[in-house]
């Protein structure tokens, strides 16, 4: 049956094209990740049509067998830190997998990544130790972290979980949108303070924030209609913010919140301020926002003190997912077909298989 790999330009696709391509990351999440909500058709073309992210510019591949989409790739290239790396992801229908199409999908896109200056390959979201992982590293990536996704179903846990007090000499702020002025530059210091989360071996920067880089992650956030609600906790005798959390709202999907950052400066570690910031902010979510039903984390695995923070307050881990990485150089090495000398023939007493 013919297999055809191309670009896929959200631009001019046609409604079958974005109901093919949606077919895939359907049947995908449904056996990887059963556990989380899938867009509706509709929010999977909007979020699909964008050419950027925030990570910076996004490029789509499909592979079509028959005419028909039955896979899909990605590159995304930051713009920022880690201008040397591009993060990708392939997914091919399940029932099409092992025939080898994922593999020929990806070395694809691989020229793309090289005419963009990327010397390393990373994946992230790959659910840990399942098909994608091992599929990657039979290729050569090497896991370097792992996450945990953790879920809060708000209507069934007792929110008395969430009533925790402010430590003695410190008060709460909160915001939707942008930070205020006078708060800015602290806002921004205590951004910083995620830098020192554990970051097992990932060779890629965590992003360091200044005043000037949050309010373009504010004005991101505006353009793509995301709802960004913070709440800090300010040290009263310095007037420094000591923690922030912050949660955003998609417009895409109604019922679901993210959780963001959530970072103590070290100077003020030890006090409680993670679960009294996080308590704080779903007693005020659930207040103002009673649709929401799930709220969403990703935290690094070895994180255990944000973890047991996460637990504490009802949610419940459901899936640890890993990142992966490896040298665009070697990877391309690893799927160059073979020279002719290096096939070894078969013995004439023995049948080819």
């Amino acid at each position: 049956m013919p297999i055809e790999f191309s670009l896929f330009d959200p631009s001019s696709a046609v409604e079958q094209d974005f109901a093919e391509h949606f077919d895939v990351t359907r049947s995908v999440m449904t056996v990887d990740h059963p556990e989380q909500p899938q867009p509706t058709l509709e929010e999977y073309v909007h979020l699909t049509s964008q050419p950027v992210t925030a990570l910076g510019p996004i490029r789509r591949w499909v592979v079509r067998e028959d005419g028909q989409i039955v896979g899909t790739a990605s590159a995304m290239y930051p713009q920022r830190e880690n201008r040397h790396a591009a993060v990708v992801r392939v997914a091919i229908s399940p029932e099409r997998r092992r025939r080898g199409m994922g593999t020929s999908l990806l070395q694809a896109i691989l020229p793309d990544l090289a005419a963009e200056g990327r010397t390393v390959v990373g994946a992230n979201g790959v659910k840990a130790d399942a098909s994608g992982e091992l599929w990657a590293r039979q290729l050569g990536f090497v896991r370097t972290r792992a996450h945990v996704r953790q879920i809060l179903a708000l209507t069934q846990v007792d929110p008395a979980l969430w009533q925790r007090p402010v430590p003695q000499g410190f008060r709460l702020e909160h915001w939707t949108g942008a930070a205020p002025e006078a708060l800015l530059a602290q806002y921004a210091r205590a951004r910083t303070a995620i830098l020192d989360a554990p970051r097992g071996d990932t060779t890629l920067e965590t992003e360091a924030w200044t005043p000037e880089r949050v309010r373009a992650h504010e004005a991101d956030l505006r353009d793509r209609d995301v709802q960004n609600h913070v709440i800090a906790a300010v040290h009263t005798a310095s007037a420094q913010i000591a923690g922030i959390t912050e949660l955003e709202l998609w417009p895409n999907q109604p019922n679901l919140a993210v959780q963001g950052d959530t970072a103590v400066a070290t100077d003020f570690r030890g006090h409680g301020l993670g679960l009294a910031i996080k308590g704080a902010m779903l007693r005020r979510l659930t207040t103002e926002r009673p649709a929401i039903t799930e709220i969403y984390t990703h935290t690094t695995h070895d994180n255990t003190h944000m973890i047991t923070i996460n637990l504490a307050l009802g949610f419940s881990t459901t899936a640890v997912l890993a990142e992966l990485e490896i040298a665009l150089a070697d990877l391309v090495k690893r799927l160059e077909p073979p020279t002719p000398s290096a096939v070894t023939q078969p013995s004439p007493a023995q049948p080819e298989l």
